[in-house]
């Protein structure tokens, strides 16, 4: 949902070129392959998946592609130019880095406390950011 916010700010940009397409593709796909990740595929789960262990198996890839949605943002928003990321604030920027730390953070250790804890923070931290930020769609 915060991905489809973000790039609606797009939706008036009157020059679109290969390259800026491109680039907005890139969120959704970093999303679409981190999702991948998740689950085990249909066809190769034995019947009684243990969740954990595939959670521990690509936890390292699933948070750094997350972690790679962090610098798409920022060229995203830079990309609407310097007005427009002046306007969100230090709150953007403070709110990327504990962003890119927790998940790098995630992408390192295998400690069970950190990951229940940083699920709980990244789920709050999230909507502080979208109604700190995001609450318009200019």
């Amino acid at each position: 949902m915060i991905a489809w916010w973000l790039f609606y700010r797009w939706r008036n940009q009157q020059l679109w070129t290969f390259f800026l397409f491109v680039f907005v593709l890139i969120a959704p796909t970093i999303l679409y392959l981190a999702s991948v990740l998740l689950f085990p595929r249909e066809g190769s789960a034995v019947e009684s998946t243990n969740y954990k262990t595939h959670f521990y198996a690509n936890h390292r890839a699933f948070f750094i592609l997350m972690a790679l949605f962090a610098p798409v943002d920022l060229i995203d928003t830079l990309l609407k130019g310097v007005p427009h990321f002046l306007a969100q604030g230090p709150q953007y920027i403070i709110g990327l880095a504990l962003y890119t730390t927790g998940l790098t953070i995630a992408a390192i250790t295998r400690n069970e406390r950190y990951h229940q804890f940083y699920a709980v923070f990244f789920l709050v931290q999230t909507v502080v950011i979208s109604f700190l930020i995001f609450h318009t769609l200019i």
